[in-house]
């Protein structure tokens, strides 16, 4: 650091004067694409932001978190740093680490007048600290300085990230397909055409690429916030602050951010925290929540893949309680053909989350894994001999997504709180990452509208069935979500009805109004009835 800069901390006092800057955006509209529309659930019944911002700091010296004023005592995990975003109308925790016994104070700064302000002293052994900053309304950009003053009287170290925003913060977690590049997907182009009228989006992609072997709880993981990007997308390698390398972020985050900012008004910061790893869903839970599950003791003390509670540990333990509106899980893929143990690893994760943020009402959307038979890089039924049709065929009839696709659904309905976001409708037969990512985004957005925000006027939940009786040969089925009735693109198909023997046959059906009438003209005592039960229903 050069002499200009250390005397300009040295002289530092409580004015900062900052430049500001006020983002333009065009009136908010409120206009989706008529594919939003949420699809009917698959299930089965069986009785029984060019928006950077110089914030100039004292003389023009800007610090980051990557550097200390003196010494290296005073330490912030990297979700504290430049761009970051804090979540509105919600206490901020901040915390970190400093010489132990230091003052820590934590003021938040709109040019020289300040915001918020929170004081506490480090621990005796280890230094740890944590304060909570009040909440505060939607705004920015602004600065977040924090000051450690040893107790010895040594001049105190300092920390200053600029072009800070207040607004809403979601956490989104999964793999591959949560993590699908904006540069990668079917609407890059709209993104790109319009992506000036949503300065206010901002992405921390953070996570550690080891997280399958950590075994023990982090205070840090990896990656940084900055504005949105799309281009060299680079799974599992997030930007890091200190060499800038770009990634791509993920496309059913942005679109989740676009549509929800739309909602908003586009004058609220919307931000999503990207966490992603190929990983089943044990890996992402909490060791006490486990040892409560006795249905997970079979994969306690298990290597990669199937090892419990690493990614918790790596990510999640060092990043909660930066506060968040809510929580986002697109996961399933490497669980499928276990919907037993999915079912119950994921009700054990969003009780892991909670109990990591001291939330047990936190908003949490879950995405329902998409159609798909088998990966098949690039090819379609065309390339295709009759021999490899039948094998997929067979595939699709015991595909290891249905059973995961139950469980998701069954948790969605068990579990207050909890949201879930079809995407039957938007598989591709032999690619296992479908390209279509806005509507998932739009989606998760009308979700987060309902469970979050409390818009009683959006329609945000597929049909799911409710009820259900038998009258003669036949099922009456009743559903929530269909209010104003079911419909259907041309005569209802995907169902089967269950006979006495246990044996599934395809089914006919009728709509009457918010129920729907099945039946099998060969199943004269039907026993169950389910719909899309397949890995690629058409």
């Amino acid at each position: 650091m050069s002499d200009k800069h250390k005397t300009a901390n040295a002289e530092h006092d409580n004015r900062l004067p900052f430049l500001k800057a006020r983002a333009r955006g065009r009136n908010p509209a409120s206009i989706l694409p008529e594919d939003h529309v949420p699809r009917l659930a698959s299930a089965a019944l069986v009785p029984g932001a060019k928006a950077w911002f110089r914030n100039a700091c004292i003389v023009g010296a800007v610090m980051t978190g990557v550097v200390c004023c003196s010494g290296e005592s005073l330490w912030l995990p990297s979700i504290f740093s430049e761009n970051m975003v804090l979540q509105r109308d919600m206490p901020a925790p901040v915390w970190g680490r400093a010489k132990p016994g230091a003052r820590v104070a934590v003021s938040l700064y709109d040019r020289d007048r300040k915001l918020a302000a929170a004081e506490t002293t480090a621990a005796p052994e280890g230094g740890r600290w944590r304060v909570v900053l009040p909440a505060l309304p939607a705004g920015g950009r602004y600065s977040l300085l924090i000051e450690a003053a040893p107790a010895g009287g040594e001049e105190a170290e300092r920390r200053l990230f600029s072009n800070v925003l207040v607004g809403e913060v979601w956490l989104f977690c999964g793999q591959s397909n949560m993590m699908h590049p904006m540069n990668a997907c079917a609407e890059r182009e709209d993104a790109i055409e319009r992506r000036l009228e949503f300065p206010l989006i901002r992405v921390a992609q953070i996570g550690m690429r080891n997280s399958h072997q950590t075994t023990e709880p982090q205070d840090e993981t990896q990656g940084y916030w900055g504005a949105v990007k799309w281009e060299d997308a680079t799974y599992l390698v997030p930007r890091s602050s200190s060499t800038d390398i770009p990634g791509s972020c993920s496309a059913i985050g942005y679109f989740f951010a676009r549509s929800l900012s739309e909602w908003l008004g586009r004058n609220v910061p919307v931000a999503v925290i990207e966490i992603g790893a190929i990983l089943p869903v044990q890996a992402w839970l909490d060791e006490e929540v486990v040892e409560a599950v006795p249905e997970l003791a079979p994969l306690k003390g298990r290597g990669y893949p199937d090892a419990t509670c690493r990614a918790f540990k790596a990510n999640i333990a060092p990043l909660a309680p930066y506060a968040c509106r809510g929580a986002i899980y697109y996961q399933g893929e490497m669980n499928a053909g276990a919907g037993w143990t999915y079912y119950h690893g994921l009700k054990a994760l969003i009780a892991s989350w909670r109990k990591a943020w001291s939330r047990p009402d936190m908003p949490f959307l879950v995405v329902q894994l998409p159609s798909f038979i088998s990966h098949q890089a690039g090819r379609t039924a065309l390339d295709m001999d009759e021999a490899s049709l039948a094998r997929f065929d067979g595939e699709n009839r015991n595909h290891g997504y249905i059973p995961v696709r139950e469980a998701q659904l069954r948790v969605s309905r068990e579990i207050p709180k909890v949201g879930l976001v079809v995407t039957l409708d938007l598989g591709e037969k032999f690619d296992i990452h479908p390209p279509r990512k806005r509507t998932v985004g739009e989606r998760l957005a009308l979700q987060a509208r309902k469970l979050a925000y409390g818009d009683a006027s959006v329609v945000a939940d597929s049909p799911v069935p409710r009820s259900f009786r038998r009258e003669g040969a036949r099922f009456i089925v009743a559903f929530d979500g269909a209010a104003g009735g079911l419909v259907a693109r041309g005569k209802p198909r995907g169902l089967e009805v269950c006979n006495e023997a246990g044996e599934w046959r395809t089914a006919s059906a009728v709509i009457k109004g918010a129920e729907l009438e099945v039946w099998a003209d060969d199943v004269p005592e039907p026993a169950g009835v389910r719909y899309a039960w397949l890995g690629f229903p058409e």
